[in-house]
């Protein structure tokens, strides 16, 4: 029987492989991180960002809040778990990577085709966001892309660091605390 999300997985890395052999000049390398740089989307973000600011300002420092608080719990749940993998015995592990092929009790099985939709939505997303973020507080951002370490695939966005710098502490915790907030949000 063949199975299918291989075949997909083989077709997919190919087809990206192809896609970096061909435009190569316009990759940027460094060690295993393949970067391909963009303008796709900012000026839709740009656009985005100018109406609400008062609402995308509380949403923006919201998010620095939560975006705490959940490294707090996560920190919490990640040496509770730990101490009880260790300590009792009989516990199942309380992570588990969510790839396809790889089974989790109580959940259903995942094909690559769900598995690559759903990490193009949330990278897109959560990218996205960070540049919205960074509009409002007037922020110039260089490009957007996606990369590849290795075969992992990523996506990217290029704030001018320099004018970040010159943010407020707040200003600046609010573009990096943009991206996890809106897979919080998504989620």
């Amino acid at each position: 029987m063949v199975n299918w999300d291989l075949v997909s997985l083989f077709i997919f890395f190919l087809f990206l492989m192809l896609i970096y052999f061909r435009f190569k000049e316009k990759f940027t390398t460094q060690g295993l991180f393949v970067m391909y740089r963009t303008q796709l989307g900012i000026k839709l973000m740009d656009k985005l960002a100018k109406p609400y600011p008062r609402f995308l300002r509380y949403l923006s420092y919201s998010g620095v809040f939560l975006s705490f608080a959940g490294m707090v719990f996560i920190l919490y749940f990640l040496a509770l778990e730990t101490w009880k993998l260790i300590f009792v015995a009989g516990t199942q592990p309380a992570l588990a990577p969510v790839l396809p092929g790889v089974q989790i009790a109580g959940a259903p099985g995942l094909s690559f085709w769900h598995w690559i939709l759903a990490i193009f939505i949330a990278a897109g997303i959560h990218e996205f966001y960070h540049v919205l973020i960074a509009r409002l507080h007037n922020i110039p951002v260089k490009s957007s892309g996606f990369a590849f370490l290795g075969p992992l695939l990523a996506a990217f966005v290029e704030p001018d660091e320099k004018v970040l710098q010159k943010k407020s502490a707040i200003q600046q915790l609010s573009v990096f605390a943009a991206g996890p907030f809106s897979n919080i949000l998504l989620g």
